[in-house]
């Protein structure tokens, strides 16, 4: 479509929004030059772009289908498909699940909403293209918390529930892939953690999560809440599963510029001999100090470091009292850098990388017809991120950036005297399903991610590994390290599956 001219009216009605008082001697210049510069953006779009569709040519595809409730009992699928990877690989014969905000092309993307369902990718995810080298088929579409807001299990498409207790919830927001791990739907699967999205309901359903340093996967083609934040990572039923899907996905990525190119890499399941005697594992204190925790799960997760200790590594308390006020500054810088990302029609501006056009061009459409469906979270974010932009000139988002900064230094500071954090990926119990319970009333669970989401700021990889149960519902513990010692968290968390 061309780039319609500008006009008088509609530049002074934008430069109110931007805070110009222009004059009409003003208008008629700006329009007037902004007409010249027409032939630009005209030009920029006289480009075909290069078909990237991860092989799409030389495969078997078959486009998604929605799973009827029937064939869906804990609603961890929206959509089923094929796609065969290459003979052969690494992953050869293994059947993969993809969470719905990862693209896998010709197959719809709903991201957990009504508002972009509908939507269907031309291409794939860097991470799609990577599992179908190695030989995995792409085998559905995991359901997933609305837009990825949320944390318990909540989709548009109704709530994803515990495969251990239907009266609980999977968490979220990968709840679908958890679930389906869970099952034994699929040999592995993929989520994304802007929050602790991988590794929350891979503690509720009983299966590993990784969430990997940041940039060591690249984002590419999927859809996240935030650049800085946003991590794809492997769920599986065990740590060597984990970690041979993470030895295929890991890597740098010509069309995601975000970190230094080559990011460091390794057969992460070559790493997993169970030898953890040169270990020291630091017990985080503040990790189990958390307003709400269930004295039953910190109990059980600790019984899981007695059997790090048990092995032969050593166990030390280690405190970082920032880590208390982690994720209060984590919702900050949260809400204006989703402002930014949806204002940049759901990919932002600014970073290198390679850009969806589809996805901007279908999400732009639907933010402005469906807005109200949104889901609350999203509603309430985007409204602080703007009342704290307008009136207060960002001063506490760059507050907020800034303590990330010296809460990365905290964490690192430790981690020169330990290998590894320890502590509860997540301190409660699932949370019950209670269709009565609206998402507004549900807004106020914040104990879910309390662990998990300083990480995700920081960038170090974190594991959550099956703790045992309580009340016959599963716990997690999680392991955190360096950035970019990925394989040492992994052996670590394999430890405790042999124990």
């Amino acid at each position: 479509m061309p780039l319609r001219p500008p006009t008088k009216a509609i530049f002074d009605e934008l430069g109110d929004e931007l805070f110009l008082d222009l004059t009409n001697e003003e208008l008629e210049s700006f329009v007037e030059l902004a007409n010249e510069k027409r032939d630009a953006y005209e030009t920029v779009m006289r480009y075909e772009p290069t078909p990237r569709l991860g092989g799409a040519e030389r495969r078997e595809r078959s486009g998604g289908t929605r799973v009827p409730p029937e064939e869906n009992p804990h609603n961890a699928w929206v959509s089923a498909c094929y796609v065969g990877g290459d003979d052969g690989g690494d992953l050869g014969d293994w059947e993969i699940a993809i969470k719905d905000n990862v693209c896998v092309a010709g197959v719809e993307m709903t991201c957990g909403s009504q508002v972009v369902a509908g939507y269907v990718p031309n291409r794939d995810a860097t991470i799609v293209t990577r599992l179908l080298e190695a030989g995995a088929d792409i085998v559905g579409k995991t359901n997933m918390d609305d837009m990825a807001m949320t944390s318990t299990g909540h989709s548009a498409f109704g709530p994803i529930t515990n495969p251990h207790d239907e009266a609980y919830l999977a968490g979220g927001s990968s709840g679908g892939s958890a679930v389906a791990v869970a099952r034994g739907e699929v040999d592995a699967a993929i989520g994304s953690d802007q929050g602790g999205s991988v590794r929350v309901p891979a503690a509720f359903c009983g299966i590993v999560g990784h969430k990997p340093t940041y940039g060591l996967v690249p984002y590419t083609g999927c859809i996240g809440i935030e650049h800085a934040i946003d991590h794809p990572g492997p769920m599986g039923p065990d740590v060597e599963t984990v970690a041979r899907t993470l030895t295929v996905i890991a890597g740098s990525n010509e069309r995601d510029l975000r970190s230094h190119a080559p990011v460091p890499t390794e057969r992460y399941e070559d790493a997993l001999d169970g030898d953890v005697s040169d270990l020291t594992i630091g017990v985080l204190e503040e990790g189990f100090d958390i307003d709400g925790a269930n004295e039953a799960v910190l109990e059980t997760v600790r019984d899981s470091i007695d059997d790090l200790e048990a092995a032969g590594a050593t166990i030390e308390d280690v405190s970082v009292p920032m880590h208390s006020d982690a994720k209060d500054i984590h919702d900050v810088c949260t809400s204006e850098g989703l402002l930014d990302a949806m204002l940049g029609e759901g990919l932002g501006h600014g970073w290198k990388a390679w850009y969806s056009r589809s996805w901007i061009e279908s999400f732009g459409k639907a933010r402005r017809a469906q807005s109200n469906d949104l889901p609350a979270r999203l509603k309430l974010l985007l409204l602080m991120g703007a009342y704290t932009n307008s009136e207060y000139h960002s001063r506490y988002y760059a507050q907020g950036m800034n303590l990330v900064v010296e809460l990365t230094e905290r964490y690192d500071s430790v981690l020169e005297t330990v290998d590894l954090l320890a502590m509860p990926t997540a301190v409660t119990k699932p949370p019950e399903h209670d269709p009565d319970r609206d998402q507004y009333d549900r807004l106020h669970e914040s104990s879910l991610i309390h662990n998990a989401t300083p990480f995700n700021r920081t960038g170090h990889p974190g594991v959550s590994v099956p703790a045992g149960s309580v009340d016959g519902l599963p716990t997690g513990l999680m392991l955190v390290g360096q950035r970019f010692d990925d394989a040492t968290v992994l052996n670590a968390a394999s430890v405790l599956e042999s124990g």
